[in-house]
C-alpha cells in the first residue's frame, strides 16, 4: 500500500515539476560526454562490484564520474565521497523523496551525461534522474513520464532473478551500461 502511495505521489509531483521546469536537453556522444552522472542500486553489502567496475571503465576513457546509489537499509557503512555516495532511508523523507540538501546539491553541478543503471523502479533514484542537470538521460522504461532521453525497453530481456537464462542474457548493470554505452557510440550526429 505505501509504495502505491509513494509511486502515485511521485507521477505527481514528477508531472507537475516536468512541466513547469523546461529542460534544454541534447544529444551527447559518449566520445564527447566529459561529465557522467551514475544513478544505482545498491546491493545491501554495498561492495557494487559492477558499478565500480564501471566507473573505472569511464575513468578509464577519460570521464569525470560522479556516482549516487541508494540502498534499502535505515544506515550505510560506506562513507560518503563528494564522487561517490549511498543514500539510504534516513537521508529520505516518508515518501522516499531525497532530502532537501541532497537536491540541492545535486542540482548545484551539471552533467553531459546522466545514466540510470538501476533495473527496477527505485523511487529515491527516479527523484535523483528528475532532478539532476544532465544534458542527456539516459535508463531503462520504468515509468511514462519523460524523465529520459534515451530509453532502453528491456522487458523481453531476462532478468538476474531468472536463473535459467545464460549470465550473458540477464539484466543487471553491467548489461544495461554495455547497451547504453553501444548506442552511445553509434549513433552518429553532425555537430
Amino acid at each position: 500500500m505505501r509504495k502505491k502511495i509513494n509511486t502515485y505521489l511521485f507521477n505527481k509531483r514528477a508531472q507537475l515539476y516536468l512541466s513547469a521546469t523546461p529542460r534544454e536537453h541534447r544529444f551527447v556522444s559518449y566520445k564527447k560526454a566529459k561529465t557522467v552522472l551514475l544513478l544505482f542500486e545498491s546491493d545491501l553489502s554495498e561492495k557494487n562490484t559492477n558499478v565500480h567496475r564501471i566507473i573505472d571503465q569511464l575513468q578509464q576513457d577519460g570521464k569525470k564520474v560522479t556516482a549516487w546509489g541508494f540502498v534499502n537499509k535505515k544506515i550505510v557503512d560506506t562513507a560518503i565521497f563528494p564522487d561517490f555516495r549511498i543514500l539510504h532511508h534516513k537521508q529520505t523523507d516518508f515518501f522516499y523523496k531525497p532530502l532537501t540538501s541532497f537536491i540541492n546539491e545535486l542540482q548545484y553541478s551539471e552533467f553531459d551525461l546522466l545514466i540510470d543503471l538501476t533495473i527496477k523502479p527505485v523511487i529515491p533514484m527516479q527523484y535523483l534522474a528528475m532532478y539532476a542537470i544532465a544534458s542527456f538521460k539516459a535508463g531503462i522504461r520504468k515509468t511514462e513520464l519523460p524523465i529520459y532521453d534515451f530509453v532502453l525497453d528491456v522487458e523481453n530481456v531476462p532478468t538476474q532473478d531468472e536463473s535459467t537464462t545464460p549470465p550473458e542474457n540477464k539484466v543487471d548493470e553491467t548489461y544495461l551500461y554495455n547497451q547504453i554505452i553501444f548506442y552511445l557510440k553509434s549513433i552518429q550526429t553532425k555537430d
